[in-house]
């Protein structure tokens, strides 16, 4: 078939590829239609009668005609000449009923016998018996479009399963993976940094020697996600190196902390960091620009969850510290 195609001559708005069709090549809808307008000279004794009648004998499964086949593609293309029709009458309906069950007839008796279902396929079904009637109460489907869904299947389910390794049980998580971070992406084009005062939804307000006792509290708490407790474990490791750094801070007793919910960026948006919101732990998925380049990232991007929204009282009068602690999936929590 690939080499009948290669010799038909090129006609301006007809395109034929060069590799031919049987080689796995994917190709678009305009494509199929364009090969919809040769395919008959294709098939036309496409295999001689000698090679027919001997797989006839030689292969339980029955050989189909050329003949067969060009009629049965000959009814097809009718049916579709129709079925681009902006608006129909009865009469019209009725005409394009009888297209719809004597291609459908003929497509089933050839092909059922190569088919696992024997073409008991839903498509096909909706195709035979709710055509029609979707017709008188939608109107012509000339004017329906697929074009949306098709581009979001492409986009959000396609290209990303192509990216997986499409061989065990976590091939799913990776496309959804892959998906929460194209999205995240998407909408974050510079930088970001939390508005101050942003934070809402006071959970815990202490005095940072208090800290260890939270960490006991929540740990026997069997509501608390663990996303909590790692977060708070990794504040006061965190906290520990910073205050060991800054030689003119408070003591223990004047450092206070503010545990949040949620926090407010520059552009808007709402991150949160709670285990329980609605009866369902939220933690956040964010993006994070980094800067030094011995963290595995993806462009610069690092991906990570809000573990936790802090804001420390270090100074007597002065403006408080707020922090969104990280857990980055590309390296250690920051």
């Amino acid at each position: 078939m690939d080499n009948r195609l290669a010799t038909i001559t090129r006609f301006e708005g007809l395109r034929i590829l060069k590799k031919g069709y049987q080689q796995g090549v994917k190709f678009t809808g305009g494509e199929m239609r364009d090969v919809m307008k040769i395919i008959v000279f294709v098939l036309d004794k496409l295999y001689d009668e000698s090679d027919y009648t001997k797989n006839v004998n030689d292969n339980s499964l029955s050989t189909i005609s050329c003949k067969t086949l060009i009629k049965c593609y000959v009814k097809f293309i009718k049916m579709y000449i129709t079925l681009r029709k902006r608006q129909f009458n009865e009469d019209d309906l009725k005409k394009f009923e009888n297209e719809i069950i004597n291609w459908s007839n003929d497509f089933v008796n050839i092909f059922k016998q190569f088919s696992p279902s024997n073409l008991q396929l839903p498509k096909l079904h909706m195709w035979r018996y709710h055509t029609i009637h979707t017709i008188r109460r939608y109107g012509a489907l000339n004017g329906l479009t697929t074009e949306t869904y098709e581009t979001l299947h492409k986009n959000w389910v396609k290209t990303p399963y192509r990216i997986s390794n499409k061989k065990d049980e976590h091939t799913l998580d990776q496309i959804i993976k892959m998906i929460r971070r194209q999205i995240i992406t998407s909408t974050t084009k510079k930088p970001l940094k939390l508005r101050s005062n942003s934070m809402k939804s006071l959970l815990w307000k202490l005095q940072i020697g208090k800290i260890y006792n939270l960490q006991q509290k929540l740990e026997h708490d069997e509501n608390i996600d663990n996303l909590y407790i790692e977060g708070i474990k990794h504040l006061i490791s965190c906290l520990d190196v910073y205050l060991d750094d800054v030689s003119n801070a408070s003591t223990s007793d004047n450092i206070y902390l503010k545990i949040y919910v949620n926090g407010t960026l520059e552009n808007g948006k709402i991150i949160y960091a709670v285990s329980k919101f609605h009866g369902y732990a939220r933690f956040s998925d964010v993006a994070i620009a980094m800067d030094n380049i011995d963290y595995l990232t993806d462009d610069g991007l690092c991906y990570g969850k809000i573990l936790m929204l802090v804001e420390i009282s270090l100074f007597p009068n002065h403006p408080l510290l707020s922090l969104a602690l990280i857990h980055c999936i590309c390296s250690k929590t920051i």
